[in-house]
């Protein structure tokens, strides 16, 4: 399937290439409302293929009339420019160089010509407000309902990656990971609802493979740095050319081009510190771009690296269960449970693109990005055991709203484990494409492969010691949910001295994912000059994709033996956590716990069969049955066409445009797994396949109105489709790990007398899954201002066949250290496509520009989401919003940033945890950035995230049922940056 699509691919672009140029005819249809010149300049070149070249005056907007009806494009570019400041000259006969007149007489000539650069090159680079307002023009002259965040909006705003970054515009929020943006939701929808694209070329996925909850199609931002990225778009309403998949939304992430602009050479160093750790991250990136002499061919490339050092101190309760305390039943918490999480963060990416214009009707381009996330994880934890613990004699609680919030034990155990881990992501994509004028006909073949490859160089390494019985113990929640810092966790035991525990077990888990896609697409676009009860069709386009995606998942459990008999830990352990562990989260605590050393442990233990190192990856042991079951694989081919036609015209007195079309697909799944199987008395491992069909046509509608000058009225009317998670179409069953733990332990002995905080439930996937397919309506009014900009929309969506979670008992089989398999009823919870969602909206996003170099950028977002016989959808919160002041003025800018956004639920508990409702709590972040322009154009960057100390909070769907508060603690950076 890839080489037939590699093939076709070829063939397109040669093809294109091939045919002879010819000149667009004179008269073209325009209808360019009046808006700031850049981007009103590259919609006239757009629609002309004109070259241009336009030096635009740092800091200074110019506003250009509008133009309307069928002309020449040369007599559309002395409209457009008439009455203002701006000068040009034609260049041949395509070719075009627009400059800002002098002030004062007699006016300088023109710039020296630098040879003409083709009109996608186009980009106002200046400060934080002009980058905004170079973002609202876009978004004022796309033919959707979108938004756009610049390049250097990015750099000029404290985000550590792309999705900071976004969740500044209206209608985005997004889902932190141990205090650093990971995922993205828009509109009332999560991120597996968001189609993320670069460059316009679908992208693989990164999987998480850091635990047993899986992402499936949830891009992870913070796996790609923003270094060398040129901005992103972002598009709320669909048309029948765009990518589907995006029911909330379509994210194209966009890089520079070899000919988007003049020559430069970037380069950026700086460092990074945090207060939990004494460790400074560096920053590396250079950049540059050569462009020939002629200005037919570019080149840019840049290479960059990041590390970070991080500690995020976590008290949690795992889960609850029921407990009979003095003959009432009570909620009570199976465990409390702190932990210290360190993590080393790399970041590397490398970048060139490359284009060639070899004729004015032809441009060829090549993109190549590798990008490489590598995090070295280690988790310092101590559980202490309740649940069963607080109805033995001696054990004293207290109740509010029936759950235990305060207790104490004196028999009970304490249990010091560590986790290690070294997660590597790698990132890959290549793209190639053409852009081709045949007469009236433009064609855009592209094609693009891409692999996001996740593995655990070092598995997951989970070592644990346990106490001996008869420990006491408390702790008191006290106002933990408002406050976000419980009272005391106590205990009378020495947390230092590892003489005082026994070995447990070293249980080690080998994850490796790959994920594939290539693509090939073929636009193509005629220009039209047709009229038809009053209205003026434009453009007729078409086009053709073709998609083989494949996701490879391999998962190994093993459990290790020591080298000796001594079951002594004590030389395993070294040090100490940090003696200001959880002082912001908890009142009054114990001292400090000792902690293990890996590399002795690794000289210590063995995996049993093969006999070799606890480090491996799963291809290096042979998988048993139960692996066979928690691995999957999961082929797709997605084919599609589409017919869209572009219009115009008048009514009421106001001017119109829009377009609207078809999109159909066909989409084909093929789904292989395992299940482990008791047939007489042995071990049978059955495999478990799936084919799967689904055909969806896509109509769409988008209309625009130009009221004025400035305001335009938006409406959109379209269906959209969003597949299924991979980790739902997924044929693999996956019981809770402290099930297969204690059963493997212990045998028939767990099942019929389970340990405290054993639970018999597990997750799995449904390859029989069809898509998610969504009606929405939308309508926008947006004014572009020369000092005020806002817009304010609506939204709804009506999304059919939504896919939840359905539990069913299942009798599934396990392995044993202690004798034959034994088989178990546990209840799993596998997703079906099972009722209706309905989300309502409103967004507002404003630009005020204030005096003295004063501004503010702001947006808010209210949802309002539920599910067919009750419930919420994961990932929304009703209310969003952030507030972007900022300061302008000589040398200087400084800017400050706070998100935040009401409670949600989120997907971190939906992967059998035991936690029917996982809700993260309202948070907002305070964040602060200040750059100097320095001589030898230098600038000098101080940055600061975090400046609220804000502490995570998570329950179980009331604050009554805490789970988790969190803690990651400000941070900093300094570094200068210089562009030649």
């Amino acid at each position: 399937m890839r080489w037939a699509v590699v093939g076709a691919a070829t063939v397109a672009i040669v093809l294109a290439v091939a045919q002879p140029a010819q000149a667009r005819p004179g008269p073209i249809p325009f209808n360019i409302p009046a808006q700031d010149a850049s981007s009103a300049l590259l919609q006239l070149c757009l629609a002309a293929d004109c070259e241009l070249a336009f030096t635009p005056s740092p800091g200074h907007s110019v506003r250009t009339r509008p133009v309307r009806g069928v002309m020449d494009w040369r007599t559309a570019l002395a409209q457009m420019l008439e009455g203002t400041e701006l000068r040009y000259r034609f260049v041949g006969a395509k070719g075009v160089r627009v400059w800002v007149a002098a002030p004062a007489p007699p006016p300088p000539p023109p710039p020296e010509a630098l040879g003409p650069v083709e009109v996608r090159a186009v980009e106002v680079v200046g400060r934080l407000s002009d980058q905004i307002d170079e973002g609202l023009s876009r978004k004022r002259a796309a033919d959707v309902i979108s938004e756009v965040v610049a390049a250097d909006r990015i750099g000029d705003l404290p985000a550590a990656n792309l999705a900071e970054a976004l969740q500044r515009v209206p209608g985005v929020a997004i889902e932190r990971e141990v205090g650093e943006g990971q995922f993205v939701s828009v509109r009332g929808l999560g991120p597996l609802f968001q189609s993320v694209t670069l460059n316009g070329a679908p992208v693989a996925f990164n999987e998480n493979i850091r635990n047993s909850t899986q992402s499936g199609r949830q891009f992870r931002f913070r796996a790609l740095s923003v270094d060398l990225l040129a901005g992103a778009r972002l598009t709320k309403s669909s048309t029948p050319d765009l990518i589907d998949g995006g029911i909330g939304s379509n994210i194209d992430i966009e890089t520079a081009g070899g000919l988007d602009g003049d020559q430069f050479l970037s380069l950026r160093l700086g460092g990074e510190a945090s207060a939990r750790s004494d460790r400074l991250g560096a920053d590396l990136s250079l950049a540059g771009r050569i462009v020939s002499a002629d200005g037919e061919m570019g080149l840019i490339a840049g290479v960059s690296e990041e590390t970070r050092s991080v500690r995020y101190d976590r008290f949690q309760i795992m889960r609850y269960g029921q407990t009979l305390i003095d003959g009432r039943w009570l909620t009570t918490p199976n465990d409390v449970r702190t932990t210290v999480e360190q993590e080393e963060r790399r970041r590397r990416s490398l970048f060139v693109g490359a284009d060639w214009r070899p004729s004015p009707e032809v441009r060829l381009d090549f993109d190549g990005l590798v990008s490489t996330f590598d995090n070295d994880i280690r988790e310092d934890r101590l559980v202490f055991g309740f649940g069963e613990a607080l109805a033995e004699p001696g054990a004293v609680v207290r109740v509010q709203n029936g759950v235990v919030t305060a207790a104490s034990v004196a028999d009970g155990q304490i249990d010091n484990n560590t986790e290690f881990s070294d997660q590597s992501h790698l990132n890959v994509l290549v793209s190639v494409g053409a852009d081709v004028s045949l007469g009236d006909w433009r064609l855009t073949p592209r094609l693009s492969a891409s692999q996001a490859y996740s593995v655990l160089d070092t598995p997951l390494e989970r070592f644990s010691a346990e106490s001996p019985e008869g420990v006491a113990y408390a702790f008191d929640l006290g106002d933990a949910a408002s406050s976000r810092r419980a009272a005391s966790l106590t205990t009378d035991f020495d947390l230092l001295n590892p003489a005082n525990l026994t070995l447990d077990q070293l249980a080690i888990r080998a994850v490796e994912s790959r994920d594939a896609d290539v693509t090939v697409v073929f636009d193509a676009e005629r220009r039209l000059d047709y009229a038809w009860a009053g209205v003026r069709f434009s453009a007729l386009s078409l086009g053709v994709q073709i998609s083989d995606r494949s996701r490879g998942y391999d998962r190994r459990d093993r459990r290790a033996v020591p080298l000796s008999d001594d079951d002594s830990v004590l030389d395993f352990y070294t040090g100490a956590t940090p003696a200001d562990v959880f002082s912001d989260l908890i009142a009054t605590r114990s001292t400090p716990w000792t902690r293990t050393d890996f590399a002795r442990l690794r000289s210590a233990f063995r995996i049993a069969d093969p006999a070799s190192d606890i480090v491996f990856r799963p291809g290096d042991v042979a998988p048993t049955g139960a692996d066979q079951q928690n691995s999957y694989a999961v082929e797709e081919q997605v084919a599609a066409a589409y017919l869209r036609l572009d219009f115009g015209g008048q009514a009421a007195g106001r001017s119109f445009s829009g377009n609207l079309g078809l999109r159909a697909i066909e989409t084909r799944t093929h789904v292989e797994g395992a299940r482990l199987q008791l047939v007489d008395g042995a071990a049978q491992v059955g495999p478990v396949t799936f084919d799967g069909d689904h055909q969806a046509v896509l109509p769409s509608l988008n209309l625009a109105f130009d009221l004025d000058e400035i305001s335009i009225l938006r409406m959109a009317a379209s269906r959209s489709i969003t597949r299924p998670s991979l980790a739902d179409l997924r044929a693999s069953t996956v019981p809770a790990s402290v099930l297969v733990s204690a059963i493997y332990k212990y045998g028939a002995e767990a099942i019929t007398d389970p340990e405290d905080g054993v639970i018999f439930s597990g997750v799995g996937g449904n390859p029989s899954l069809t898509p998610y397919v969504s009606t929405n309506f939308d309508i926008s009014y947006e004014v572009t201002g020369r000092r005020t900009s806002f817009s304010i929309a609506y939204f709804h969506k009506t999304i059919d066949d939504f896919i939840e979670a359905v539990a069913a008992p299942e009798t599934l089989v396990f392995e044993t250290a202690v004798g034959p398999l034994v088989e178990a009823e546990v209840l799993m919870s596998r997703p079906h496509n099972a009722g209706r969602a309905t989300i309502d909206g409103l967004e507002f996003g404003l630009h005020q520009r204030l005096a003295n170099g004063l501004g503010l950028w702001a947006s808010a977002t209210w949802t309002h989401s539920r599910l067919d016989g009750g419930g919420r959808l994961t990932g929304v919160s009703d209310w969003s919003w952030s507030l972007s002041p900022y300061l302008e003025r000589g040398p200087l800018s400084v800017n400050l940033s706070w998100s935040w956004r009401s409670p949600f639920r989120s997907e971190a508990d939906m992967q059998g945890g035991g936690v029917s409702d996982f809700t993260v709590g309202a948070a907002g972040y305070l964040d602060a950035q200040a750059i100097y322009a320095l001589p030898a154009q230098a600038e000098l960057v101080l940055s600061a995230t975090n400046l609220t100390d804000t502490r995570e909070l998570a329950y179980e769907g009331s604050k009554d049922r805490l789970l988790q508060l969190g803690s990651v603690g400000r941070q900093a950076s300094i570094g200068v940056r210089w562009v030649w």
